[in-house]
Parts: structure tokens; sequence; C-alpha cells
């Protein structure tokens, strides 16, 4: 009975791993017990497990299989070159922290080459800032990111050339660079995340089409909180950019996005900087900016938005329905 009640937890925590990319209001369960499972592989640093190394336990794992890390530190670098599930015990706890010498032979601490893959609820970190590694690169497809907490690396979660249809989601990211950030990679989900103290981008899209952003919280940085170049046709809403040096910019070719329902505020240069064309609305509701009663003090509201349209710095692109109270997300 207690071998079944078991197998029926660990199949409830994969399948809420699996459509965390539609949950809207609560993150998934970042402390649910995942126990004994006879498909699913463990490791533990101290012993006792299958495997006390997590590497070892993705080369002898079958493919799309699951892996269970327990709790600790474990100093190593991964490459994850099948479709696997790999599961932290705790975001807090289960702790892959890197060392200078282990980096020699890679640019990353986990590389995910293998399509379809899961990893979820792991704090990557080192205790001092370096400046040329990456937390998690992706070179594949269809895999999910998701409640991990990222810290002290050069780019935190990089989608590489090709990749697509990727969710990152409910991650923690701070002392970084870049928080999340893609190359040609398209079709993606970066959402619910927050990210804070990067001293260049919070989110960057270099090339890189037909990506959400949304539902994100980015600040208290020294760079811009979202930058897009060379990209079109993404949608961004629903984000807060708050305390950063500049809030949102687009440039050199990236056009045709949709910018709605965001919350600029705080901001120190300012709060958006369009030098393309860009749609900043979404034909019936724009976005919060905390300036603007500055800019435009005889505008009258209606039905919870101004009547003056809100100009965007750079080219001629406008807020045609700003938003007279931040939006509540």
């Amino acid at each position: 009975m207690k071998k079944k009640i078991l197998v029926i937890s660990i199949s409830l925590v994969l399948f809420l791993i699996y459509i965390s990319g539609c949950i809207e209001e609560t993150p998934p369960d970042d402390k649910t017990n995942i126990v004994e499972n006879l498909k699913m592989i463990y490791v533990d640093d101290d012993g006792g497990a299958d495997y006390t190394k997590i590497q070892d336990a993705i080369d002898h794992v079958a493919d799309g299989g699951t892996i269970f890390v327990r709790n600790g530190t474990y100093h190593e670098i991964l490459i994850i070159d099948k479709s696997i599930n790999l599961i932290g015990e705790d975001s807090d706890n289960t702790i892959i922290d890197y060392k200078i010498g282990s980096i020699t032979n890679s640019d990353s601490v986990i590389l995910i080459s293998g399509n379809n893959c899961t990893l979820n609820r792991f704090n990557i970190t080192y205790r001092y800032y370096i400046s040329d590694i990456i937390g998690i690169k992706i070179t594949s497809s269809n895999n999910t990111i998701s409640n991990n907490t990222i810290s002290y690396t050069y780019k935190s979660i990089y989608l590489d050339t090709y990749s697509k249809n990727n969710t990152i989601t409910w991650n923690t990211i701070s002392d970084t660079r870049h928080g999340v950030s893609t190359y040609g990679s398209d079709s993606s989900n970066i959402s619910k995340n927050n990210i804070s103290a990067c001293k260049t981008y919070g989110i960057y899209l270099y090339g890189s089409d037909n990506n959400i952003i949304s539902g994100n919280t980015i600040s208290d940085s020294e760079g811009i909180g979202i930058r897009l170049q060379g990209s079109k046709n993404s949608e961004i809403f629903e984000n807060t950019i708050k305390n950063c040096s500049q809030g949102v910019r687009f440039c050199c070719g990236a056009k045709s996005n949709i910018v709605y329902y965001n919350v600029f505020k705080q901001n120190r240069d300012w709060n958006a900087e369009d030098e393309v064309t860009n749609q900043w609305d979404n034909g019936s509701v724009g976005n919060y900016w905390d300036d603007y009663l500055e800019r435009y003090p005889n505008a009258t509201q209606l039905n919870g938005v101004w009547d003056t349209p809100y100009k965007i710095t750079g080219d001629n692109n406008i807020d045609r329905f700003p938003l007279v109270n931040p939006v509540d997300i």
C-alpha cells in the first residue's frame, strides 16, 4: 500500500512539471516530497543512493528517465545530452556550486543539448562573480527550466542558435550580467521569473523571433530591463520593470513586436526607447508609466486610460492607451 502511494506521488509531481507552462496563478510546489520509484534514479552526495555524482546518473539513466537529486552541494559540470527529467529536492539546498578550476573545458555549468528535458529545483551559484561562465546553456528544443535559483554567472540562462520552444519559468536570477538571453532562438516562453541585480540586461533577445516575455519582475539592475536587438514578432506583457537604469529598448531591426500591460517605474534614465517600429499597446490597453503626469500634467482619464498618448523615446512610437494605475500582476 505504501509503495502504491509513493508511485502516485511521483506521477503527480511529473504531471505538474509537464503542465507548468500553463499555470498562471501559482508556481509548481517547490517543496514537493519526491520519494522512491522503480523508474527513478537517485543521487546523494553523502551516499546511500544510486550515485553520488549527478553526471554519473545522467550518463546511466535511460532516455526519458528521471533523476532525483537529494539536498547537498555538488561541485560538477553537467552535460545533458538525452531527454530526461532532472529534479532537485529543494531549490535552496540542492546546490551546484562550481569551482573555477572545474570550468577549464566548458563555458557553462549545465549544458542541455538533448530535447524535451526538464530541469527543476536547483541552486546554481558561485561565491565570486565569474566574467564568462554561463549558468544554463541550451542548444536544443522543447525543454522546461523552472524553479531554479541562479546567481553569480555571466549569463544565467542562455538559449543558443536554433534552439526553440523552450519554457523558462518561475526561476530566481540575481547578481549576473545577463539574466535570460537568446541568440537566434525562436518561439520560447520566458515567464514568471524574478530577475534582479543584472549588470547589463535582465532579458536580452538577439535575432530571436516569436517569443513570449510575460509576468517577469526585473528590478534593481545597473543596465536595461529588457532589450531586443534584431528580434521580431514577440509579445511583451504583464512584466514589472523597476529601478533599472533603463526599462525597455528596441534597436537594430527589432520590429513588429507588441508591448502592453507592463509596469514601468523608478527607472533612472528612461522607461522605454524604441529606434524602430513596434506597437506599445494591444489596441485598447497600453502600459503604466510612472512619469506620465510629469510629461502630460493636463491629461484626463476615462475608464482607467489617459487621453493623451505616451511618447516613446527614440522614433515616432506611442502608447495610445497609457494606463492610469499600475497593473496588479
